[in-house]
């Protein structure tokens, strides 16, 4: 486009009052004839003149003639760089126009400005969710993102009621999706293309009309499926961690071994929701006893049977008798050597897999406990038993009479205490030496036991004494069997002692009488100065000890 030198100014005579008017616009104006010459411009044009190429005007003076061909006034957008909007005005009579000209890149940039929001927006919808979706006033589906859901194509869900996916479509998970107020977060349970279900974070806004009323909603959904399988887990461990805690500490703290097993199987029933519960214990043979217990009892049968798969299987699972078992074995160093058993109602339904990992922890920890409890019992066994004759010692022996004495069921019953002392025994050990004395006391001892009953005590007092008390028991009984034991020791002799020196045995037995509040001690001290009578008699034979105060006469020999 040609430079005019003439001023707008210059060719204010040839304007109308109008186009004068032009000379305060703003923007650039220019007054150009058919072929591109100007014939004025303002100050604004001067700069855009001056800032663009020659080049760059070609186009314009094309755009410029087809206008004045066309007649009447256009809107065009100059090729310019950035791009100019110019308002062409013809002139009429004059073959000339006035061009206003306007820099697009205000509007270019807003326009620009709001694509990258939309697609700012987009962007963020698409990450922070998993779909976004819009319902009616019915809560039928309108709109969801192209992408579909949980395994749904958009096309499935469109024109559907939100309800048909939801697990449980009561009215207040319903309400979500056409709901009257926003919601921040919910979570809903929603079903998934594969059958499957997936917990569903959802924020949602209503829909408006003009007159403010509801005509549907629109909100985002994300899968927090894993979250919510995530925050189980980490709340199960955060029980198991507590309850493991309270479990060691209770194992810790209780001085018996026994009630430790007892407060662990109490402490894991009621984590889990069991009715019941035991800790068994394997024995040497592979059978099962009951070492702690807890809660309602189980038919012994079923436990037993359930404790017996124990023995080639790690866990028990099982429905018996009515009630839901559950079982782990318990192990110590690698071996097998007791379980824990939960059981329930089976109207309370099977023990969860989580429950399981529950108790499948309590039973590691309890193999070891079960480990110390047997360890213990041998340590109160020894402690209890003579090692040589296999027999209850002093201690455990006055103890276990007590006991028993001061029962009432037990003081109100006939009894005898029967103490014998083995004749020459001195001379068999320096004669023959210890290990003859040793085959001799072991063998009196196993004497004793075939002719006494399970109920009755027998015990190794020391040397070369020895005590029984029998249960129950009258006096006849018991000078019978005082006496069975006699024949029974005087079968051995001859095997064992010599002649110089023959070895018998000597007793005293002491009468308990009813109710008679006679002392363990006391009774013991009649029966040894009955045993010591017996001696002095010759050895090898029976005395009965004086009759207790309030018992009268006393058998005699």
């Amino acid at each position: 486009m040609e430079s005019g030198t003439a001023e707008l100014e210059s060719a204010t005579g040839q304007l109308s009052l109008a186009e004068h008017a032009f000379e305060d616009f703003p923007g650039a104006v220019l007054l150009v004839d058919r072929h591109g010459g100007v014939r004025g411009l303002n100050p604004g044009a001067r700069t855009v003149l001056a800032t663009t190429p020659p080049k760059a005007w070609s186009p314009v003076v094309e755009q410029v003639r087809a206008m004045l061909d066309r007649g009447g006034a256009a809107v065009e957008v100059l090729s310019l760089d950035p791009p100019v909007e110019a308002v062409l005005v013809p002139l009429a009579g004059r073959d000339a126009a006035l061009l206003l000209l306007r820099k697009q890149a205000l509007e270019a940039n807003l326009r620009e400005a709001l694509i990258e929001s939309r697609q700012r927006f987009k962007s963020l919808v698409e990450i922070s969710s998993d779909f976004a979706w819009e319902t009616d006033a019915d809560g039928v589906f309108v709109f969801v993102s192209p992408q579909g859901a949980l395994g749904w194509t958009a096309a499935a869900l469109l024109g559907r009621r939100a309800q048909e996916f939801l697990l449980d479509p009561s009215d207040f998970q319903a309400h979500v999706f056409c709901t009257e107020k926003p919601i921040a977060d919910m979570d809903v349970w929603f079903r998934r293309a594969d059958g499957g279900t997936a917990c569903l974070g959802v924020a949602a806004v209503p829909v408006l009309d003009e007159a403010g009323t509801c005509t549907g909603a629109r909100g985002v959904c994300r899968d927090l499926t894993a979250d919510r399988a995530r925050d189980q887990a980490l709340a199960r461990a955060r029980l198991r961690d507590r309850l493991m805690a309270h479990i060691v500490r209770t194992m810790r703290d209780e001085i018996e071994p026994a009630r430790a097993l007892s407060a662990a199987v109490s402490a894991v029933g009621l984590a889990v929701g069991a009715g019941g519960g035991a800790v068994l214990r394997r024995r040497a043979d592979g059978s099962a006893e009951e070492a702690a217990r807890w809660g309602e009892a189980a038919p012994q049968a079923v436990l037993g049977a359930a404790a017996a798969r124990l023995a080639t299987a790690d866990d028990v699972d099982t429905i018996e008798d009515g009630r839901c078992f559950a079982g782990m074995a318990t192990r110590y160093r690698g071996a097998a050597n007791g379980a824990l058993m939960l059981w329930r109602a089976e109207a309370d339904g099977a023990f969860s897999e989580p429950d399981r990992a529950i108790i499948a922890d309590v039973a590691d920890h309890l193999g070891i406990a079960i480990a110390q409890v047997t360890h213990h019992e041998s340590i109160v066994q020894l402690s209890r038993v003579d090692p040589l004759t296999g027999l209850l010692n002093r201690r455990a022996f006055l103890e276990e009479l007590e006991r028993r004495l001061g029962t009432p069921e037990t003081a109100a019953r006939p009894g005898a205490l029967l103490y014998l002392d083995l004749d020459n025994f001195k001379q068999l050990n320096d004669s023959d030496g210890h290990s003859a004395g040793d085959e001799a006391l072991q063998a009196f001892a196993q004497i004793l036991r075939e002719n006494t009953r399970s109920a009755d005590l027998v015990a190794r007092l020391g040397g070369d004494e020895f005590i029984v008390w029998m249960q129950s028991i009258n006096s006849a009984v018991a000078e019978t069997r005082s006496r069975a034991i006699l024949r029974a020791f005087g079968v051995l002799t001859p095997r064992i002692g010599s002649a110089e020196h023959p070895l018998s045995v000597s007793m005293g037995l002491a009468l308990y009488g009813p109710d008679s509040g006679e002392t363990p001690t006391a009774l013991v001290t009649r029966a040894d100065r009955a045993m010591y009578a017996a001696k002095e008699a010759g050895k090898g034979q029976l005395r009965f000890a004086a009759a207790h105060p309030v018992d009268g006469k006393a058998l005699s020999a």
